[in-house]
């Protein structure tokens, strides 16, 4: 599917697989399956530990490393480095061969990861049943400040020389994930909300109460239209994760139901089947 210019490819089915590969950006968030998608991504972005968003790991490197492709990058919280280690370390003991090559990198929020020119991931923290965080891939736009357009390119390059900072600097976000979480994480500025498209973890609908989904550590479709005014910013808003019970009629008919300033711009990746 496109959005908003945007391709995106994946599978995202509560309790079963998440996997969100942007293919123009090099970039998986979550790698719960192995997509062909996913494959080609060198970069890969995971929320948390639970098996349906990071249970593919080793298998994602390991195809990657047997047709010689580049070492896939693995982007984390600080609390799943170890984790991570552990799991390639196991899997090169039972196949008693090497570990399939690869590296980790881990975020928390304040920081960056370059993930391609001009482009880099940021995290936020998110609000799942275990730890968790999202995250936005920012490009950063540079343009010459006004007073130095039309100046000789002799002049400005003596004056990059000197130091001096010629260009404003600016942050685009361009697609944000939440991963898991509760919908309480909307009461507060983020930077996800401002995302030309922001992916949002949707997992239940008007057949299951609000109280359950709180418990579960996930979103109800009625706590998004309730807080529609937070993602005004939002250029497109993909629903995903929902729970395997669910149809995409369900679905279609759900989101129809959606306050109309939320509705016109929220879509959602189709579940299996």
């Amino acid at each position: 599917m496109r959005v908003k210019g945007i391709k995106i490819e994946g599978r995202s089915v509560s309790g079963f697989e998440t996997v969100i590969a942007l293919p123009e950006y090099n970039l998986c968030f979550d790698i719960g399956m192995v997509t062909h998608e996913a494959k080609m991504a060198e970069h890969v972005a995971i929320t948390h530990g639970h098996f349906d968003h990071f249970g593919a790991v080793t298998k994602h490197a390991y195809l990657r490393g047997m047709l010689t492709m580049s070492p896939s990058k693995y982007i984390v919280p600080t609390w799943l480095e170890g984790h991570l280690h552990d799991d390639f370390a196991h899997w090169a003991r039972v196949q008693e061969s090497r570990k399939a090559p690869y590296s980790v990198a881990t975020l928390k929020e304040g920081g960056r990861i370059e993930v391609g020119v001009n482009r880099f991931l940021r995290c936020f923290e998110t609000n799942h049943r275990v730890r968790s965080q999202g995250y936005v891939l920012v490009e950063e736009r540079k343009s010459l400040k006004p007073e130095y357009r039309g100046r000789p390119g002799r002049e400005l390059g003596q004056l990059r020389a000197e130091g001096v900072q010629l260009e404003d600097v600016r942050e685009l976000p361009l697609v944000a994930f939440t991963g898991d979480t509760r919908a309480d994480i909307f009461d507060q500025g983020l930077l996800a909300t401002k995302a030309s498209v922001l992916m949002v973890e949707c997992t239940f609908l008007g057949d299951v109460s609000e109280v359950e989904a709180l418990d579960k550590g996930h979103i109800h479709i009625d706590q998004l239209a309730r807080r529609a005014g937070a993602f005004k910013d939002v250029g497109a808003l993909v629903l995903c994760h929902f729970s395997k019970r669910y149809t995409n009629a369900a679905i279609e008919t759900a989101i129809a139901k959606l306050p109309e300033a939320l509705r016109v711009k929220t879509t959602f990746l189709p579940v299996a089947g």
